[in-house]
Parts: C-alpha cells; structure tokens; sequence
C-alpha cells in the first residue's frame, strides 16, 4: 500500500469519526477516530519493513526475505529514511551471497541517512569487505576506522579485528612485480 492510499485511508476514517461525532454517536466516534492513527503509524513506520526487522531479530531468513520482497516499489512506499533502511536490510540479505551487490545496497542506505551508529558501523563494514575483495587496501583501511568509531557499544570489535588480520594477510596489493620488464 501505498504511503499516499495511507494518507486518503487517513482521511476517509477521520471524516467518518467527524460525522460520527456530528450525529452524536460518540462510541463509534471515539473508536474510527483511534483508528484513524493507525494509517498515520504505518506512513511512517513501514509495516513490511517492521517485519523484517522482526524476523532478521528471530534469524528466520525466508521470513525475512519474504516480507523485504512485499516492497515493491520503494520510492512509492517508502519515505526517506524508510528507503535507507530498506536498502540496508538488502544489504543484509545480499552479504552472505554477493558482496558487490551488497556494496551497492549499503552505499545507497548511507547516501540516504541512516539514523543510528551502529546501522552506519554495520554498512560500513560491509563496505569495507567489498572494498578489500576488490583490491582497494586503503579504502577499506578508511572505511574499517570509521566503522570503529560508529561502534560506540562494540558489537563489531570482534569482526573489524578479523578483517585486520586480513588486510596484514594480504599485505601491500599494489606493489608491482619487480620480474615484468618496463617497456621504454
């Protein structure tokens, strides 16, 4: 549905509690008019993605992929910040499987704001892995201080020391091969 078929749903319900008050059926007023909010929550707070949420926190990943693919058309649905946390939770989704889509996915979120510091560290230590995948040393070096500064609670800790470990593994990947002659 919809953020604008939320908004005229919105409405419709308020002008029936309206009427209802006019008519002096208070019940029935007082009932559409708490109902009325309801639209108003969801243009806000995206039912789809409050699920994903939910099902992301069970580790139920059909769940998770199911109600992620209900959005489908996100500039639509979706406001703002709602399309920032859509696209990181395809970035979530896509991690395991393919990093450069991955890498898309969380650009997009954080191009778009997302809110709280931890999402931001988690984006970009995703960036930072697709970033060393594809050869781009300092880059990830970049991206993996400042996912360490958005980990305020140390969640990542863990994780960002594991993909240290495998940047000093891989050592300098933009050094030349002394053995390949210069052409002149």
């Amino acid at each position: 549905m919809s953020k604008y078929s939320k908004m005229i749903l919105f409405l419709f319900i308020f002008f029936v509690s309206i009427f209802s008050f006019f008519h002096r059926n208070y019940l029935c007023g007082y009932i559409s008019l708490l109902l009325s909010f309801f639209p108003i929550f969801f243009i806000f707070k995206n039912e789809f993605l409050l699920l994903a949420f939910f099902k992301i926190q069970k580790k139920d990943m059909k769940g998770f992929k199911k109600y992620l693919r209900c959005v489908k058309n996100p500039k639509l649905q979706l406001t703002k910040n709602q399309m920032a946390y859509y696209y990181f939770l395809n970035g979530i989704l896509y991690s395991e499987n393919n990093i450069f889509q991955s890498e898309n996915y969380m650009q997009k979120a954080l191009d778009l704001g997302l809110k709280f510091k931890q999402n931001i560290a988690i984006a970009k230590l995703n960036l930072a892995i697709a970033s060393l995948s594809k050869g781009n040393k300092k880059r990830a070096e970049f991206l993996l201080s400042e996912a360490k500064k958005m980990d305020i609670s140390g969640l990542l800790h863990d994780q960002i020391q594991i993909i240290k470990i495998q940047m000093k593994k891989i050592g300098n990947v933009n050094r030349t091969n002394p053995y390949i002659r210069k052409e002149f």
